[in-house]
């Protein structure tokens, strides 16, 4: 009896354990146990919990058309599996479990730790499986290689069918009609931005890869155009697995071949591949350093960025900053983007993470919660190291840390201010010079600025430039693995800009031929 236990691989498609449990038509359990720790954790919103409530619908629907179904259990992972094996056993079965290797969480990490040891006392067989790829040797000069070479290996088929028997077991289970009763409150709201399951993923990428990616070389930058499409929108599909990076990589590569006569569209579809790419990276880099999502990188910084309760000045800012009442538009706009769709673009993300920390002063942990809690991409490896980099915290032997001008960014991103208005429509009928002179005060229930930009940009973000500078000379003075660490990172951020930049002038070289 195989056990096929899901978690963040909510896909039958390449999904390496699929394909390898089901070999030979031998006897296969799936099984998915929802386990409270997720939907109380303190880190996760209703939207992320719908989503998956919905992936897990579909798999089960997925797999009813292969002769199978989905067994949902209740209850501490750990124990239900451990109990779940034991019965197996008493009933005459050998079970072998497959799950895929998750590092998003410690949490995670010590579960599968204590379950591998008990399958070991058992003397019962294991395997684990790479939802995306991981690379597990510390060897960052090496990763490229291998993350492509990974990439464009053959993907893993979907069975035609699965041999799943009878079982009757005593533990916690619920159907998907139960599941819906039970978890209402987290199913139960106004409009859905973001569908759930495998079905949908791939609808999405085809979708994207159709009509979508046209331009999104630059639009992913633009909040309105992002928010109505001009990106992939296939992020919380990463994350919980309805689809591969494999599978998104290699019909990306099949779509620039079909349309490599057209240079725009091709620079486009290798914007997206790029940024793939730094999606995986992350998972790569919390693998090695699970301290990330909550410690700050270098201990420079520990007395500026602590996830201590705010003192009342900071709490005001920040319960501002939340709930979209800065009085600085753009900001404003992406936040009540973020609590209504649980979503927003990179560029939003980071120039609201600058604000908070750099502005305002508060440390990323509390940002980086509150993304947690509404995004339905929510991704603690991308999440919280990029807080940290918004922060100012990583990369200290570079001179300069980026702080992004929300006033500027309207300019360059949101010319028309379509954004704006769609967001905030307490500034509907005032035109954008209107807005910056801030004509509206008195006249709207829109807000003043909280804060001088200016002003706190230079006072604090002299703070964490002095930080950073200390930073950089003890990594240089201590020399050894960590300096080593630095130095390679930074010299493969150099090198991808300057091949970037170069990739660019070709492309506007590509473009004049063709015009």
């Amino acid at each position: 009896m195989h056990l096929l236990w899901f978690r963040r691989d909510l896909r039958l498609t390449d999904n390496e354990i699929v394909t390898l449990a089901t070999a030979d038509g031998i006897a296969v359990l799936p099984l998915f146990i929802i386990d409270p720790w997720f939907y109380t954790w303190a880190d996760v919103g209703k939207g992320r919990v719908r989503f998956l409530f919905e992936s897990l619908s579909n798999l089960d629907y997925n797999l009813r058309k292969l002769g199978s179904q989905l067994y949902l259990f209740e209850g501490n992972s750990t124990v239900i599996l451990q109990e779940l094996t034991k019965q197996l056993t008493e009933q005459g079965y050998r079970p072998k479990l497959w799950f895929n290797r998750d590092v998003q969480v410690e949490y995670g990490i010590s579960r599968d730790k204590s379950i591998i040891d008990f399958y070991k006392e058992l003397k019962l067989d294991y395997h684990i499986g790479l939802n995306n790829f991981l690379q597990l040797s510390d060897k960052r000069d090496e990763w490229f290689c291998e993350y492509y070479t990974y990439q464009r290996q053959p993907q893993h088929q979907k069975p035609e069918t699965i041999n799943t028997p009878n079982l009757k077991v005593n533990l916690p289970q619920l159907t998907f009609e139960e599941l819906k009763h039970k978890y209402q409150n987290f199913l139960a709201v106004k409009k859905v931005y973001f569908s759930g399951g495998e079905t949908q993923a791939i609808s999405t990428l085809d979708s994207f890869l159709k009509s979508r990616y046209q331009g999104y070389h630059w639009k992913l930058s633009r909040p309105m155009l992002s928010q109505r499409g001009a990106t992939s929108h296939l992020s919380p599909h990463l994350t919980f697995g309805t689809i591969s990076t494999r599978t998104v990589y290699q019909s990306t590569k099949v779509r620039a071949e079909e349309l490599k006569s057209q240079p725009k569209a091709e620079f486009s579809l290798k914007a997206f591949r790029d940024r793939l790419r730094w999606h995986d990276s992350f998972t790569q880099r919390l693998y090695f350093y699970p301290e990330i999502a909550y410690k700050n990188r270098y201990p420079e910084f520990d007395s500026l960025y602590t996830p201590e309760s705010l003192l009342p000045a900071k709490q005001e800012l920040y319960q501002a900053w939340q709930q979209g009442m800065t009085g600085f538009p753009l900001i404003d706009a992406s936040m009540r983007q973020l609590k209504t769709m649980g979503w927003m673009n990179f560029r939003m993300r980071a120039m609201c993470a600058t604000f908070l920390t750099i502005n305002c002063g508060i440390s990323w942990h509390h940002g980086a919660r509150h993304y947690m809690n509404y995004l339905v991409d929510g991704d603690l490896a991308i999440d919280n190291w990029q807080w940290q980099m918004q922060a100012g915290v990583t990369n200290p032997l570079s001179d300069t840390f980026r702080i992004y001008n929300p006033n500027k960014n309207i300019s360059e991103k949101d010319p028309d201010g379509s954004f704006i208005y769609h967001w905030i429509p307490e500034l509907r009928g005032y035109s954008l010079p209107e807005i910056f002179s801030e004509k509206y005060i008195l006249h709207s229930s829109y807000p003043q600025p909280i804060l001088d930009w200016s002003k706190t940009r230079k006072v604090n973000g002299k703070i964490v430039s002095d930080l950073r500078k200390q930073t950089k000379v003890r990594i240089i003075s201590q020399g050894g693995g960590e300096y080593e660490s630095a130095v390679v990172a930074k010299e493969t951020v150099d090198k991808y800009w300057q091949h970037k930049d170069k990739e660019y002038q070709q492309y506007q070289q590509k473009l004049k031929k063709t015009e």
